[in-house]
């Protein structure tokens, strides 16, 4: 969510193009290191994880529709009301 945010800022505050792919390298970089080492250790520190994880990774996905379904409600009843008066 942070990446969806920063890449318009930077080009509004007039970061360089190679500024910019410098630190989004290193940071894509660092988070996938960072990402496969999470999985080894989770892998490593608990038996059958598998089992877990696809139940966290559902729930993970539900939590995270639940504001743009929430968003898309608001503005069905808003247009419903604009609709509505005359």
């Amino acid at each position: 969510m942070v990446r969806t945010v920063l890449n318009p800022l930077a080009g509004a505050l007039d970061v360089p193009a190679r500024v910019f792919t410098l630190w989004q390298v290193a940071g894509g970089l660092l988070w996938t290191f960072a990402l496969v080492l999470a999985g080894y250790a989770l892998g490593s520190s608990v038996p059958d994880v598998d089992r877990y994880l696809l139940p966290i990774i559902a729930l993970l996905v539900a939590v995270s529709l639940l504001p743009p379904a929430a968003e898309l409600l608001r503005s069905r009843r808003a247009a419903a009301r604009r609709n509505e008066a005359p």
